[in-house]
C-alpha cells in the first residue's frame, strides 16, 4: 500500500512538474521530466523488456513487419522525391528503411499502448465492484504491469523516434548515392561527379562538394 501511494505520489508531481513547465514554454525540460519518471519506472522491468527484445517473436515481428513496411514505404518515398523510377532504386531504400523502421516501430508502440490503456482502464473500473481480494490480484497482475510499462516506453522511445524523423532527409540524400554511379550512361566520367538514371529520358548529376546537402542535383537528358 505504501509502495503504491509513493508510486502515485511520483507520477502526479511528474505530472504536475510537467505541465507546470510546458506553462511556461519549457518543452524540453518538461519532456525530460517525464522521460526520467519513464526511465524510473522501467528501470525494475530491465530483464524482462530485455528477454522481449530478444525474444524470437520479436525479432522476427522486426524482420517481416516493421522492416517490409519500412523498405516498401522508403522504396516508394524515395520514388516520389526525387522522381526516380522504383527499378534503379536499390540500396538507398535499404539505407533510409533503418530511420524510417524506427518510427514505423514507434506507430506500433503507441497504437498498443494506446488499445492496452483502454482495456486496462474498462478493465479497473470492473474490477473496482469486485471483492477487495480481487483488486489486489489485479493491481498485481502481468496485464497492469504491461500496461505501465507500454506507457513508459512510449516516452522513452521518444526520443529515437524525433531523432529519426529528424535525420530521416539527410540519411536520404546520403543513402541516394548508394544507387549513383560515377561511370555511366547518362554522361562522362568526372572527377566527383555521380549520376543517377531517373528514367529513360533523364539522369540525376550529384557533384560532390561541400554545397552537396544544400545544392538540388542537376537533371541532364540522357537517353537509354
Amino acid at each position: 500500500m505504501r509502495e503504491k501511494t509513493m508510486n502515485f505520489l511520483l507520477l502526479l508531481g511528474a505530472v504536475a512538474v510537467g505541465l507546470l513547465l510546458l506553462k511556461f514554454k519549457h518543452v524540453f525540460i518538461a519532456f525530460s521530466v517525464l522521460f526520467i519518471y519513464s526511465l524510473y519506472k522501467l528501470y525494475p522491468e530491465r530483464y524482462l523488456l530485455a528477454k522481449i527484445i530478444k525474444s524470437a517473436f520479436a525479432i522476427k515481428f522486426y524482420n517481416v513487419v516493421v522492416w517490409f513496411i519500412s523498405y516498401v514505404l522508403t522504396l516508394k518515398m524515395l520514388s516520389v522525391i526525387y522522381g526516380v523510377d522504383e527499378e534503379y532504386l536499390k540500396f538507398s531504400p535499404a539505407v533510409v528503411a533503418i530511420p524510417i523502421s524506427i518510427c514505423v516501430l514507434y506507430f506500433f508502440l503507441v497504437l498498443v499502448a494506446g488499445i492496452s490503456s483502454v482495456v486496462g482502464m474498462i478493465t479497473g473500473n470492473v474490477v473496482g465492484f469486485l471483492p477487495e481480494r480481487v483488486k489486489v490480484y489485479y493491481e498485481q497482475s502481468i496485464i497492469v504491469r504491461f500496461v505501465t510499462i507500454l506507457q513508459s516506453l512510449v516516452i522513452v522511445v521518444a526520443i529515437p523516434f524525433f531523432l529519426a524523423a529528424i535525420s530521416s532527409d539527410y540519411v536520404a540524400k546520403i543513402a541516394i548515392l548508394s544507387d549513383a554511379s560515377f561511370l555511366s550512361d547518362c554522361g562522362v566520367k568526372q572527377w566527383q561527379v555521380m549520376y543517377l538514371r531517373r528514367n529513360n529520358n533523364e539522369c540525376y548529376r550529384f557533384t560532390l562538394n561541400r554545397s552537396f546537402f544544400s545544392e538540388q542535383p542537376v537533371i541532364v537528358n540522357s537517353k537509354k
